[in-house]
């Protein structure tokens, strides 16, 4: 594959952020649908929503 967000078993996009908490991955959240943009707005509303800051 052509795309360099590609890497063997994962592809980066938009709309998700991973989840930690004390410095260890606990899961993620990930938003599909609209455009990369809404996607990704969507996502900062939800993780904020249950109380999670993004990750820096």
């Amino acid at each position: 594959m052509a795309s360099s967000a590609y890497r063997p078993r994962m592809v980066a996009v938009g709309g998700g952020y991973p989840i930690l908490e004390g410095g260890k991955l606990i899961g993620g959240i990930g938003i599909s649908g609209g455009t990369y943009q809404q996607d990704q707005d969507a996502c900062v509303e939800a993780f904020e929503k249950i109380g999670f800051q993004l990750p820096a």
